[in-house]
């Protein structure tokens, strides 16, 4: 596949306003669900603003470098892993169904793939997540099809990274009765034997159908889905529930080198939330939506159910101020471009813009938050395959977490 110019694109006349799964579409009622969010977002900047509960040490000197423009509503960053003949590479999700080569400059080339004709982007859905297999021979991609109901795909992949699209598969279909919270993130387990999908509640306001914690719904939980056999002959019952209580988990990441899970999951009314617990642990764990928000008693009647599994309680929650209102994961920093010291998770919130580190320690408890900056319609801060983390945009940017200097 040949590179183009690294010249970068124009930058898009207007910015969407359109909120995507990451953003809490329902704070109102259910008839507001095609109100846009607030649209008065900042502009982008780079601050060097410490909280105070920052200590001396840990440390992470990192702020937003310039962003780079021309994308169409990006949504994720995949790695395809590297093999013998090619090292790792990065995609770039967007939202109307293509994905494309995505460089460590920030620059990108003509699509791998194009599924605009399955799905429809608005509001919380279009082409949502994307992973790949660990030889990378295999991608597997989330999206809303026309009818607004999930599907997760399995496609053959080229060595130059081009997906056959005729070897599309569908490995699971999940009835969607709610626009939003479809979720969206997919995760690849670590021994390359199962793919993890993350679904919401299946929206509304408030868990109306109390589906999350319900074991015999597939919304509102983390599924596990089995590589080992083949593509299941009903793919309504192709997956197992592997962890239940979440609201809508929009962007998920795994840190290979401590081997926890961390899942941003968007709030309702108050609270917005990060989980994190070892991979190892997951199984079968509650994080308590809808009996309670963050740590927040929430719906009484699901109390009692959310008692009988063992149950997460988030690392950090943060309240709906200063125009917070819906979380944006968020990755571990593993690069080495950001001079830092100790466990940094950064994340955003979709509304405000602001981009935060949050210091963790071993025991996986907070030891402090600066803030990094803002970027406006934050929708994910994911890493490419040096490590290096990026805030995009669905404006249409992306801003890589560089070294303050």
């Amino acid at each position: 596949m040949r590179r183009r110019s690294s010249q970068i694109h124009e930058v898009i006349g207007a910015l969407i306003v359109l909120c995507l799964a990451g953003c809490s579409s329902d704070k109102g009622t259910v008839s507001d669900l095609s109100a846009p969010v607030d649209t008065n977002q900042p502009s982008i900047t780079s601050t060097t603003e410490i909280a105070t509960t920052l200590p001396s040490e840990p440390s992470f000197n990192g702020t937003l470098s310039s962003p780079i423009t021309g994308f169409s509503e990006p949504v994720d960053l995949a790695i395809r892993p590297s093999s013998d003949a090619d090292p790792a590479t990065t995609f770039i999700v967007e939202r109307g169904g293509t994905i494309r080569p995505f460089y460590p400059d920030g620059t990108s080339d003509d699509p791998v793939a194009d599924l605009s004709e399955l799905t429809k982007p608005g509001g919380e859905q279009g082409l949502l997540g994307l992973t790949f297999s660990l030889d990378g021979t295999l991608a597997f991609v989330n999206y809303t099809d026309i009818a607004g109901d999930t599907n997760i795909d399995q496609f053959n992949v080229d060595p130059d990274g081009t997906f056959i699209m005729s070897s599309r598969q569908t490995l699971l279909t999940l009835k969607q009765p709610f626009p939003n919270h479809n979720g969206g993130d997919l995760l690849l387990s670590p021994d390359g034997d199962a793919l993890l999908v993350f679904t919401g509640d299946g929206g509304a306001g408030g868990d109306p159908r109390r589906a999350s914690l319900d074991l015999k719904s597939y919304l509102g939980k983390i599924l596990m889905i089995d590589l080992t056999t083949a593509p299941a002959q009903d793919t309504t019952t192709s997956a197992k529930v592997w962890a239940v209580g979440l609201r809508n988990p929009w962007r998920v990441s795994y840190d290979s080198v401590s081997g926890n899970l961390w899942i941003a999951d968007v709030g309702q009314n108050l609270w917005e939330e990060i989980n994190v617990l070892p991979y190892s642990s997951t199984e079968g764990v509650s994080f308590g939506w809808s009996a309670i928000e963050a740590t927040h008693p929430f719906n009484a009647d699901q109390e009692a159910i959310n008692n009988t599994f063992t149950q997460v309680a988030p690392i950090y929650e943060y309240e709906h101020v200063d125009n917070n209102c819906s979380i944006s994961g968020g990755a571990v920093y593993r690069g080495t471009q950001v001079a830092s010291v100790g466990t940094w998770y950064i994340f955003s919130d979709y509304c405000s813009g602001d981009v935060q580190a949050l210091c963790v320690t071993d025991e996986l408890t907070s030891c402090g938050i600066l803030s990094l900056g803002t970027v406006p319609q934050a929708v994910a801060v994911m890493p490419d395959a040096n490590g290096e983390l990026w805030v995009l945009s669905l404006s249409g940017e992306a801003v890589r977490i560089t070294e303050k200097s």
